[in-house]
Order: C-alpha cells, then structure tokens, then sequence
C-alpha cells in the first residue's frame, strides 16, 4: 500500500512538472473589513478603508500555485452603526492597523495558462497560514489611546487569573476566493476576497463581560475606565454603572478580518520541463541571423565556400 501510494505521489509530481511552471510577482490593491462585536456585518461603507500589499507565487502548473504574501490594511467598528438599542448604549468603537504575512496553497478551478490564449481566465480558490500584527485604539477626548494595556475587561487582574492580557501578534487562516485573466503572455489582473479566520475576539478590545469601576481604578486608572464604559457620552454625563454580571461582548464568537480587490501581477521565466536532460526548457523564441537564413533558405558560410 505504501509503495503504490509513493508510486501515485512521484507520478503526480512528474505530471505537474511536464507542464508549463514559472513564477509570479505581483501588487494588491483593495479594501480592509473587519467583522466582530462592534460589527456584526463585515461590509460597512462607513468602516472599510484602504488595504494593499505584494506577493510572490509559483505556479506548479495550470491548476497549483503556492503563494506567499505580505499584506496591510486598516479595520474599525462603531456601535454607531448598530440596529439594537443596548449596543447604541455601550457606545464602543475602535479602530487597528493590520500587519499580515501568509503563505497560501491556490487551486485553479479551470486550466490556467498565460502562454495560451485558450486558457486565458479561470476562478480559484485558496487556503493558508497568516501571522499577524493588530493593535486596537480608542479616541477620547481628542486623544487616541492604545487599549490592549489598559486592560479594558480586567486583563491581568489577580481577582480574573483567566484573563491574560491578549497577544498584539496572532495566528490566523486566510481562506478565499477570487478570479483572474491574462492581459498578455506576461501580465495577468484579477479580483480576489479573503477571509481571515482569527485565534482571538480582541480585535476590537470586547469579548466578556466589563469589571466594576472600583477595581479599573484602582489598578488600570482612569483612563481604564472610561474606556471600558463609555455609557455617559450619550447620556448627558450619567454615568451607568456595570460589573461583571453585565456583557460587554460575546466570547463565543472569534473576530474576522478581510482583505478584498484587485491584484496586478508579472509572469516571470515561464519554462517547460525536459525529463529527457531533468531540467527546464526555455520556452521564448529564439531569433537571430542563424535562425533568419534557415527560415529564408539561405546557404551558410560553409555552403557557399
């Protein structure tokens, strides 16, 4: 059994190397989004700004490709823009710049070839690997103020030992899909979208549950507290007092972030493999006066003398 598994893998591979592999460098430009407790809908006009970033990829074939990439985008959320009365109340928002790097495993649904004008365009799909860097902020008073060290949810507290503060660098799973053609034989466009599966449900600082004002003064200040409560913005200065018994968030449910536009990449050193020599042909044209006379009929100098 396992030698006709090694068998089928050593035959997969010769397949994909007899046919056309190269590499590709390429740009993104799009929109970051982010879907969470303070919003539950990921595509919110008012919250998507600017993302772009670059890649590498090698394309095994017209179906595989392995991709690496290195992409930033910003994410917010506001209960301005909720529907439900309690989350207009908790008055929360945020905003964090996204630092990502991944390496992806891309299929090809549909033979894609850009030395071959009948394989022009193709969909595909793709799953991977991130690590990236996250850093909620909150404004107040004019000031922004990083929230991650204020421990807004009793982080760090000895009354909460199950509350660590959350790592600012995380894992996550890049999944998506996308779409892309050939402009030519060495530039290709298209539009993808890619979910990024999180690890964590402090994206934007809310998961559990708020802590009294006692214990956010006493060990977190002030500011702690008014980060964590921002129910007297909205109220006329009243301030609504809440403890642990109150939700702040739903831990049930970890954050997303996504990365969604248009990519512009580059074919570089598209070659073919020779089984007979075990290396990569040269798939360009050849031209030169050697060439030119053959086509032409012309005798060589050995031929005239």
């Amino acid at each position: 059994m396992r030698t006709c598994i090694l068998v089928l893998i050593v035959f997969q591979f010769k397949v994909a190397l007899s046919q056309v592999s190269y590499f590709e460098i390429g740009m993104f430009g799009g929109a970051c989004n982010y879907q969470g407790d303070l919003a539950p809908v990921a595509f919110v006009a008012r919250e998507t700004h600017g993302a772009f970033g670059a890649f590498g990829k090698f394309n095994v074939n017209s179906i595989f490709a392995f991709k690496a990439s290195v992409y930033s985008g910003l994410i917010s959320g506001n209960d301005d823009n909720a529907t439900e009365y309690w989350k207009q109340q908790r008055n929360l928002s945020f905003q964090s710049r996204i630092y990502e790097g991944s390496f992806f495993f891309e299929m090809n649904l549909a033979k894609y070839n850009p030395k071959y004008k009948y394989a022009f365009m193709a969909p595909y799909i793709f799953i991977g690997i991130g690590y990236y860097h996250f850093n909620p902020r909150a404004r107040y008073e004019g000031i922004w103020y990083d929230l991650q060290p204020l421990g807004t949810e009793g982080q760090g507290l000895p009354q909460y030992p199950d509350r660590v503060p959350y790592s600012l660098w995380q894992y996550s799973i890049p999944m998506g899909f996308g779409f892309k053609a050939r402009i030519d034989r060495t530039w290709n466009i298209g539009v993808e979208m890619g979910y990024r599966k999180t690890m964590t449900d402090y994206l934007d600082d809310v998961s559990t549950t708020y802590i009294s004002k006692e214990l956010l003064l006493e060990y977190h200040g002030e500011i702690s507290w008014q980060l964590s409560n921002r129910t007297d913005e909205i109220n006329g200065g009243y301030e609504v007092l809440k403890d642990d018994t109150k939700y702040r968030g739903d831990d049930t449910n970890k954050d997303w972030y996504i990365f969604s536009g248009v990519v512009l990449s580059r074919n570089i050193e598209i070659r073919t493999w020779d089984e007979k020599k075990f290396k990569y042909k040269d798939n360009r044209k050849k031209h030169g006066l050697k060439k030119s006379r053959k086509k032409m009929d012309c005798p060589g100098i050995n031929q005239r003398l």
